[in-house]
Parts: C-alpha cells; sequence; structure tokens
C-alpha cells in the first residue's frame, strides 16, 4: 500500500495564504487597539472594520461574528501565557527561581497585552464563552504549571505542608493578586500601581521564608502556632 504524495501548494495558492494571513494580522490588530483605547468589551465589529478600511460584510469573511473574534483573541493570550510558563520551565530548574520567573512572566505579558490579559482572566465581555479548543488549552497551562510547581517540591526546595494542588493555588492567586494591582488602577491610581513594580521578589522572599527548606511546616485547616 502506498502512501498518498502530500498536497502540492502552487506559488498562488502561498501568495494568496500570505494575503489572508496578513488581513487577519491587521483586523486583530485593529481590535486589540480598539480593546485597549475603550475596554475589552467594547470591541465593535463596525469600528474594526473601519480601521482596516474594509466593509462590514467582508470583514465576516474573515470573523463571521464577535463571538468569533474574542474566541480568537483569547487563543492569542493563552499561548502567549503558555509561552512565558515554559519560558520558566526551560530556564530554570526545580527552584526558586523557577517560581519567580513564573511571577514575573505573567507580570510582563499583562503589562504587554493588557487586553488581551483582561479577556483572558477577568472574562469582561457578557456571554462570551471561549470555544472547547481555548477551553482546553487554559487547562493544559494550568496543568503544565501544576507539574512545574511539583517538580520543585519533589526537589525538597519547597516544603508547603499541604498538597501541590493546595499550594499552587495559593501561589497563582498571589500572582494574580500582584497582577491586578499592578495594571489594574494604574488609569485611577496611578501612584498606587507603581507600588507594585518590584514586589515580585519581596513576595517570593516571604514564601522561602515559609516554604523553603527547613522551615516549621505549615498545617492547614487553623493548626499551627498558637502564639509566643
Amino acid at each position: 500500500m502506498t502512501s498518498e504524495a502530500p498536497e502540492e501548494i502552487s506559488p498562488a495558492m502561498e501568495r494568496r495564504r500570505r494575503i489572508r494571513q496578513e488581513v487577519i494580522a491587521s483586523i486583530l490588530d485593529a481590535a486589540r487597539a480598539i480593546m485597549r483605547e475603550e475596554g475589552v468589551a467594547a470591541l465593535n465589529l463596525r469600528e474594526v472594520a473601519r480601521r482596516v478600511g474594509m466593509r462590514p460584510q467582508s470583514l465576516a469573511e474573515y470573523f463571521p461574528s464577535k463571538a468569533d473574534m474574542y474566541d480568537t483573541l483569547f487563543g492569542i493570550a493563552i499561548q502567549l501565557m503558555r509561552e512565558g510558563d515554559d519560558r520558566a520551565l526551560a530556564e530554570h530548574g526545580p527552584d526558586w527561581e523557577r517560581v519567580r520567573a513564573w511571577f514575573e512572566n505573567r507580570l510582563t505579558f499583562a503589562e504587554d497585552h493588557p487586553e488581551l490579559y483582561h479577556l483572558a482572566l477577568d472574562l469582561p465581555v457578557p456571554g462570551f464563552v471561549p470555544s472547547d479548543e481555548n477551553k482546553r488549552a487554559v487547562r493544559e497551562l494550568l496543568e503544565s504549571a501544576r507539574r512545574g510547581l511539583a517538580e520543585v517540591i519533589e526537589a525538597g526546595v519547597m516544603e508547603s505542608g499541604m498538597s501541590p494542588e493546595r499550594a499552587f493555588d495559593i501561589l497563582l492567586t498571589a500572582r494574580h493578586g500582584i497582577v491586578a494591582e499592578r495594571i489594574g488602577k494604574g488609569t485611577v491610581v496611578p501612584d498606587r500601581s507603581a507600588r507594585f513594580d518590584d514586589l515580585i521578589p519581596d513576595v517570593i522572599a516571604v514564601y522561602r521564608a515559609a516554604w523553603g527548606r527547613g522551615a516549621r511546616p505549615f498545617r492547614p485547616g487553623g493548626e499551627g502556632d498558637a502564639g509566643g
């Protein structure tokens, strides 16, 4: 049984594919600009079409609905976050530097792409539900991060006194809080957001003091030192 040869792509087909990708990139750039300027939920397809010099009917050939556009942008956000997490895993062994990089990479993503961060992490669009494919990507993102933290625990570097899942949820909440404070209040209370620029090293130092090798184990459920 012979295998079929791959379909050959002609230069004309490749040119059309490249042009379509360039048009899609322009559309998404315009959409993201609107989201940054007016808020994630303010995305308007007619305004996107106007900015790229396209009729709304032509825009629909690329994105039939606003939900399709949001879902594409959501997927881009998850991919960029995954790349940041993967860098933390690849560049650092199972140690506290990996945890620090995991915090810092997400803050960098949020500062560089605030509209994507809000779309993916805050879900500010009423009625928008990510596609099954993107939901799967979110699960894979979280599972990869959990594995990375589990390696730190297995190496004996982190001794939280609780399950890896519980420790991960605590760190995840702390990271989200730092990012939210850093980028969420900048337009309302500018001086407040600046306070969080260099907070990550101190947060990691606090966790390291509590959960580092040789630290006194934490006992969940309120059990632990009652004083003195």
